[in-house]
């Protein structure tokens, strides 16, 4: 059996030599399937531009379905739709410090700058200082005996049966 090619956008196998697959890439399937998967990752200002533009499809806002679909030269975003895509190009567009939370959400490098000062210790580590630390602008973290880095005087005070 020969090569297969598989397009991603038609879900599709065929032979792969290159007159199936030129006549595949330029079928007018394959054109719309390509579009229609890009056009999911538009910027929210180029859609909102787009739906300016057109008038809504009416068949689409009173019965809820067009039978030209994606194809459907007509707009078919709700009202809701649109002040959605509104309020996510006003979020994209204004710029919000890194420090002010969002939503309540914590900042994630507040959240790191937290981890770094509380250093974790393990439950058996009395001495927080008998941590090893791999560099001082890191902080030190607790490794487990198998990770830390061996040194002469490890050795000798090392328990092997407590690894496991």
């Amino acid at each position: 059996m020969g090569k297969t090619y598989y397009c991603d956008y038609c879900d599709r196998f065929f032979k792969d030599d290159v007159e199936a697959r030129k006549k595949h890439l330029s079928s007018l399937q394959h054109v719309a399937n390509r579009e229609s998967h890009y056009k999911t990752y538009k910027d929210p200002e180029t859609i909102l531009k787009e739906i300016y533009n057109k008038t809504p499809c009416k068949r689409y806002m009173t019965v809820g379905d067009c039978a030209f679909g994606l194809g459907c030269r007509f707009s078919h975003y709700t009202p809701l739709m649109i002040w959605e895509l509104q309020q996510l190009a006003v979020m994209k567009n204004s710029k919000v410090s890194a420090a002010q939370p969002r939503d309540g959400w914590p900042d994630s490098e507040d959240i790191i700058k937290e981890y770094f000062e509380h250093s974790i210790v393990s439950s058996g580590s009395k001495d927080p200082t008998s941590m090893w630390c791999p560099s001082p602008a890191v902080g030190c973290l607790y490794l487990p005996p198998s990770l830390q880095p061996v040194t002469a005087e490890r050795m000798t005070e090392c328990n092997f049966s407590k690894w496991g």
